[in-house]
């Protein structure tokens, strides 16, 4: 026999020996039962509301192997199967079960789960449950999961239409069009509303602005929102999670294009998107272009309001927690806001743009000035504030139009200086004292300068402030009367 051969055939039987003792100690290093007990980050897997065929976000789970010897679980898998509405992702690997899962000894591995919901045609949330179930030999346990789904009026792009030789996909509403309270109104893409149409959006109704989901109005067409003070319309994402729930740029923009007009919006919520409201149009100069009263628009990426030489008339308008501008008024214009609240204590980012802007002119394409007349921009009893030192920015071309604005008995967080005709008693770098900025809850506090530094005679045409409290015996500044209330009342 050769001196190769032979070194063979010892590295052979070496091999053979060194394999059995080694998986003699994997299998003395298994913990049996029944010692074999998981831990985990938590005993229920909850998400918020779903709607229907949209799917979820995924929510993890820690399972822990807490011993010192590691844990084969023979089997992870839901409750119900293939048949679960939730999806599981076990360490990297998706599906509805798996087998002989280790986990070593005094480590963890991940679970992800998500949920699609499937429509079962009932306005009112219904509830969907299943369970992961662990099995290690004789030990079983569950996590348990549920969620809360709902149906909904989904709205998609189903049509075409050609803007400046562009083809866009759209929904296309080409008729006098209502949007109820029955179920939740879920949009997706470009809603386009077609010349000398009108979308209304009723008491009560819940519209959802899925990613990039925007509303455009073309020429000679109209947005109405008829909320009340019982039954806002509320227009926010799709994602509904308390991580979601006053997260910025979830969505686009409300665009009220060029000689669009009549737009009216009453009583509503609008929040959590990139624009609030864009207006492009001129309007009228008797009608405004756009009426806002007892309206919320807060947590813009960008700007919660955005007027391009339009006509806009506010009264209990609430804007705050803008990435840029909670009112950017250009191109000159008319606008007039009494007894509303400007407040940006945007925090997501650095912001470095004031709340308010005005300004008068544009610099076209081959480098000339048009200059635009800002006919009006007044603010009477209102608060414009926020966490920079200058809040407010004038943007005026020095020659051609008038430029017009004025301050009635407001509160400025500037470094202005506020003498003149342009302002009238009002209080500079006075804090309003909010209840909560951080939870956009702008009323006041019982020492605020606003109180009773208001014009009584704006109030008397605004009798009753933004979530219905008297002015007939007091003039607060700002969209909020002072009233009592305790801390944990939500605005």
């Amino acid at each position: 026999m050769t001196g190769k051969r032979i070194l063979l055939i010892l590295f052979v039987l070496f091999v053979g020996i060194y394999s059995l003792t080694f998986q003699g100690c994997r299998d003395d290093d298994l913990l049996a039962p029944p010692y074999s007990e998981l831990t985990f980050s938590s005993d229920t897997i909850l998400f918020d509301t779903v709607f229907t065929t949209i799917g979820s976000a995924t929510k993890g789970l820690k399972v822990y192997n807490n011993h010192n010897k590691r844990i084969n679980i023979n089997s992870v898998e839901l409750g119900k199967g293939s048949s679960s509405e939730f999806r599981i992702n076990v360490d990297g690997e998706s599906g509805h079960s798996f087998n002989n899962v280790e986990i070593e000894a005094n480590d963890s591995i991940y679970i992800f789960a998500e949920v699609t919901v499937d429509p079962v045609n009932q306005d009112l949330p219904y509830i969907i449950t299943d369970s992961i179930i662990f099995r290690s030999n004789e030990t079983t346990q569950n996590v348990q999961l549920a969620a809360w789904g709902q149906d909904a009026n989904f709205i998609k792009p189903d049509d075409e239409i050609y803007i400046n030789g562009d083809t866009i996909k759209c929904h296309l509403i080409n008729e006098n069009t209502n949007w109820t309270s029955d179920l939740p109104n879920v949009v997706y893409g470009l809603v386009i509303v077609s010349p000398e149409n009108t979308l209304t959006i009723e008491e009560g109704a819940h519209v959802h602005m899925h990613n990039n989901a925007s509303l455009l109005f073309l020429g000679e067409s109209t947005f109405k929102v008829m909320g009340s003070m019982d039954h806002p319309v509320i227009i926010e994402g799709t994602r509904l999670e308390s991580h979601y729930r006053e997260r910025p740029g979830q969505w686009g923009r409300i665009w009220m294009m060029a000689t669009s007009r009549d737009h009216e919006i009453n009583n509503a919520v609008i929040k959590n998107g990139t624009v609030g409201l864009q207006v492009d149009s001129i309007g009228s100069h008797v009608e405004p272009t756009l009426t806002l009263k007892n309206t919320f628009i807060r947590n813009m990426s960008i700007a919660g309001i955005v007027a391009q030489g339009s006509h806009v008339v506010g009264e209990n308008v609430v804007v705050s927690n803008c990435g840029e501008y909670t009112l950017n008024l250009s191109l000159g214009g008319k606008y007039d806001f009494r007894h509303s609240t400007f407040a940006n204590y945007y925090n997501i980012s650095i912001r470095q743009t004031p709340s308010l802007v005005l300004n008068n002119y544009y610099k076209d394409i081959e480098g000339n000035y048009q200059v635009r007349e800002l006919e009006k921009a007044y603010f009477g009893n209102s608060i414009i504030y926020g966490n920079l030192t200058e809040e407010i920015m004038f943007d005026f071309y020095q020659e051609g139009k008038a430029v017009n604005f004025s301050f009635d008995h407001s509160i400025l967080k500037t470094t202005k200086d506020i003498a003149g005709n342009n302002y009238m008693d009002v209080l500079k770098n006075k804090d309003p004292q909010f209840h909560n900025i951080s939870d956009n809850d702008y009323r006041l506090l019982e020492n605020s300068p606003a109180i009773d530094a208001g014009n009584p005679q704006i109030s008397q045409d605004i009798q009753y402030d933004i979530i219905g409290n008297s002015r007939l015996e007091r003039s607060d500044i700002g969209a909020y009367q002072y009233y009592e209330f305790e801390d944990d009342d939500e605005n």
